[in-house]
């Protein structure tokens, strides 16, 4: 069995602004995160971090994947995978406050596409126990929008795998960190 290294992620994922991951949220800022608009689906500060921060998982995820297969033949041993739980119903998003309109309209609706918080756990566990599982690849539901569904592998957007993402990342992880990582 392989070494494992996993990233969680989420459908956010695919809902940043500009289909690509912004510099502005990967470095020391001050404080400054880009406001906290109340809407989940149309845009405002705390959604687009919440993307920009889940594609950063994914975007990690390919990136590592790549530069193990590169480095030598100890790290071509390393199973890399992300998960997505898709709309699970869970507490998690209990404290969150939204827009009138997604609270009385959107939510009701979507709620009721969700699946169990136990079946949104399949594509962690896909990723890190099925001995069928491919490095490389996230897991997670594709039917209803990502929603729910059996744990599949999801195929990568071109943004999640482009390399100018993940030079982006890796570069903006190594400075703000102070720590040069080596694969």
């Amino acid at each position: 069995m392989p070494a494992l290294f996993f990233i969680a992620s989420s459908g956010a994922r695919l809902m940043t602004r500009y289909g690509k991951l912004e510099a502005q949220y990967f470095g020391k800022n001050g404080g400054n995160l880009g406001g906290n608009g109340k809407s989940m689906f149309f845009g405002g500060g705390r959604t687009w971090r919440y993307s920009q921060s889940k594609l950063a998982n994914s975007v990690m995820m390919y990136t590592l994947q790549e530069k193990s297969l590169q480095a030598n033949e100890a790290t071509k041993n390393i199973r890399v995978c992300a998960a997505h739980p898709g709309g699970s119903a869970t507490s998690l998003g209990n404290h969150v406050e939204v827009a009138w309109y997604e609270a009385w309209f959107i939510f009701p609706i979507l709620t009721r596409m969700f699946q169990s918080a136990a079946d949104g756990t399949m594509g962690l566990l896909t990723g890190m126990m099925a001995t069928d599982a491919l490095s490389g690849t996230l897991y997670g539901p594709l039917a209803n929008g990502s929603i729910s569904g059996p744990a599949v592998p999801n195929p990568p957007k071109p943004f999640e795998n482009d390399p100018a993402n993940g030079k982006l990342l890796w570069d903006a992880s190594a400075e703000t960190t102070g720590v040069e990582f080596i694969v």
